[in-house]
């Protein structure tokens, strides 16, 4: 008697309509079903930092007029920013995995020994995409979707910044259209959000304190979804590949 796994792997060898499923399909199928699990098992480690992150933005356009002040806190929410994005992607690794999962601070503390090629990948990443958009929409556009899945890839698989970007070019040939339209349409969602909450909080709610929270509260709305959704859909892609 033949076992049911040989006669599967020989209808396959002899059929031609036994192919993977379509790159797209990989990406989209589910997604937001997904994302929207691990936000429910994990939602006050993926918010509270979020949260701060919201914050620290509001106060970044509360100093533009000392230009010290604006410098330092630039730099250092780009590099709490970049700590979020690792700590999103191992937070993802923890929901995966069967053993026990790691506490907070074990899980910021992985976070920083991969931030700093993360902020490097990032400039090039989204920065420079982001900027071109601002002249020449579909060029930048298209920058940001291809190299979107770069920070994944320095986490989960230790790749230097210029390999990652590379990585990610690799992944998302043959699924352009459904990353650019779950990850870089909530990329683009979080930075309008995060940058627009933060230069329309303070004089829409009429105090400091009413903006910080603000902004700390449409941050935690905004950024958990869209970290997660990057890590499910570099995972989904990488293992189809």
């Amino acid at each position: 008697m033949t076992p049911p796994g040989a006669r599967e792997k020989d209808a396959c060898t002899s059929l031609s309509e036994c192919r993977p499923s379509r790159p797209s399909r990989v990406v989209l199928r589910g997604l937001v079903r997904e994302v929207a699990g691990i936000l429910r098992r994990h939602w006050w480690v993926a918010t509270l930092p979020a949260a701060l992150l919201g914050a620290g933005a509001d106060a970044l356009v509360l100093l533009r007029h000392n230009l010290g002040g604006e410098i330092a806190v630039g730099v250092a929410l780009a590099l709490a920013f970049e700590l979020y994005v690792g700590y999103a992607e191992l937070v993802v690794a923890a929901d995966r995995s069967d053993g026990p999962r790691p506490g907070v601070l074990t899980i910021f503390r992985r976070a920083a020994v991969v931030s700093p090629p993360l902020l490097v990948a990032s400039v090039v990443a989204v920065s420079v995409p982001l900027a071109a958009a601002g002249l020449l929409v579909v060029p930048g556009l298209w920058l940001l979707t291809r190299w979107s899945l770069f920070a994944p890839a320095i986490v989960h698989e230790r790749l230097a910044p210029r390999a990652s970007l590379r990585r990610s070019a690799d992944l998302v040939r043959g699924a352009f259209w459904a990353v650019a339209g779950s990850v870089t349409a909530s990329v683009l969602i979080e930075h309008a959000v995060i940058h627009g909450t933060a230069h329309t909080a303070d004089p829409a709610l009429g105090s400091l304190a009413l903006g910080l929270a603000g902004a700390a509260l449409a941050t935690m709305i905004v950024s958990p979804p869209a970290a997660f959704t990057i890590s499910v859909v570099y995972e989904r892609l990488a293992r189809a590949a």
